[in-house]
């Protein structure tokens, strides 16, 4: 380490204060190497370039595309417009974009030696994609060495101070946290942790799509949900060991499909934002599969959206009531009861009960709380009681499931309605 470096660690010891500013100054950028950096000629063939920090470097790759250019069903300039219908509508939700600009949205994600969480796992790529009104940037920070980390993090985070949103898939839950205890180990060198919004699309594509695919990783839902192949592609699983091999022999070719992996990973967020977005937007619209649209009602209610989770799901009933699950009946009677709307809370349970789609438990007691406590009919509460509970019983004994607990409810409810109809009929 160089004579300054030295110093400046030293300053903390010596009682001296340093300007925050002064250590987020940012360290001109030379192209040219100042020490030897094997395969240099290679690394520029990627469009990869070395930036230094004192005597340590970090290798920056950097691409360009047009915003007419697609990656799988959408193209980049789809992301620009859904931006601005965030604006338009006045829909709340976590993934709105409303009073951010597309230039605020990261697209954000990282390679590591290991998917543990703890500080045994390096990350050697920092990547991300961002819009801009004249194309998509891609930029890449990839780590030559283990000593080199503090030039990866201190180039890397000054050239997103200015962060205001981030755009994951897991990356609540991974990459974030990665970077955040790696963060500690060089905090007192490098810029301090932006802090931003968080979109991790990892939960969206679970709330829409977990049961309909095989599995919620990106490259399943790029090629079913995207339309998006990647061909020859290097797995992620591959990438540590990609990695250990250049670290015993620095030639980017080992790491190059690492490179291109990372480099389709962020651009897909880019177009799976769009998609899910235009999801929520367009929730009346035909393209939706019917578990989509239901999935979309569901996620409506939980973020307290309640007359559309509400419209969205009469709408699905309408167009296809012989396809909704129990779950969406008996959402959407909660709904209709939270709307003072009991009469079509009977109504849809009704139909659903004696045409026997769901002839479960549950719809079993919601309809007969709203016969005792909405239309004071006891006889037609008891009777459906009554019916569910033996539906139950015999559910029980085809599958060998223990329902101990839903069968006691329905058995306190029906010994309760037989006391009021008893006591009705003595006066």
């Amino acid at each position: 380490m160089s004579i300054k470096g030295k110093l400046s660690r030293m300053k903390k010891h010596l009682s001296i204060e340093t300007p925050q500013e002064s250590l987020i100054k940012p360290t001109p950028i030379i192209e040219q190497s100042r020490i030897e950096i094997p395969f240099y000629e290679k690394w520029k063939k990627l469009n990869a370039k070395a930036i230094h920090l004192d005597d340590n470097y970090t290798i920056l790759r950097e691409q360009q595309y047009e915003l007419k250019t697609m990656h799988g069903k959408y193209s980049f300039a789809e992301a620009i417009d859904i931006v601005e219908r965030w604006h338009e509508t006045s829909l709340n939700h976590p993934l709105s974009a409303s009073g951010r600009s597309p230039e605020d949205l990261l697209f954000f994600d990282t390679e590591t030696t290991g998917l543990s969480s703890g500080a045994g796992s390096t990350i050697f790529l920092l990547g991300y994609s961002q819009l801009t009104r004249d194309g998509v940037k891609v930029k890449q920070y990839f780590l030559p060495g283990p000593e080199h980390e503090v030039a990866m993090y201190y180039h890397f985070l000054h050239d997103v101070k200015n962060l205001s949103n981030l755009v994951t898939y897991n990356g609540k839950a991974f990459d974030w946290p990665q970077v955040k205890t790696r963060h500690t180990f060089v905090r007192n060198e490098v810029p301090k942790l932006p802090t931003f919004g968080h979109f991790d699309l990892l939960h969206g594509a679970r709330r829409l799509w977990k049961e309909t695919l095989p599995s919620c990783k990106l490259a399943i839902v790029e090629n079913e949900i995207l339309k998006f192949e990647r061909g020859e592609d290097t797995p992620g699983y591959m990438a540590p060991m990609l990695y250990f091999d250049f670290l015993h022999e620095p030639d980017p070719e080992y790491i190059e499909g690492v490179l291109t992996h990372n480099e389709w990973d962020v651009l897909s967020l880019i177009s799976l934002y769009v998609h899910i977005s235009n999801c929520l937007l367009d929730y009346d619209g035909k393209e939706l599969s019917t578990n989509e649209k239901l999935q979309i009602g569901k996620w409506f209610e939980f973020v307290g959206e309640k007359r559309r989770a509400l419209v969205c799901l009469e709408q699905l009933l309408k167009e296809d009531s012989s396809n909704v699950s129990e779950d969406g009946v008996l959402l959407l009677t909660k709904l209709y009861k939270q709307s003072s709307r009991e009469s079509d809370a009977i109504t849809l349970l009704e139909d659903t009960f004696t045409n026997q789609r769901f002839p479960s438990a549950e719809i079993a007691v919601e309809l007969s709380k709203l016969y005792e406590h909405h239309e004071k009919d006891y006889e037609k509460a008891l009777d459906v009681a009554v019916n569910g509970l033996n539906w139950l019983k015999e559910t029980t004994k085809l599958l060998k499931k223990s329902k101990t607990k839903q069968i006691a409810e329905l058995i306190k409810r029906i010994e309760r309605l037989e006391q009021k109809i008893k006591k009705a009929t003595d006066l």
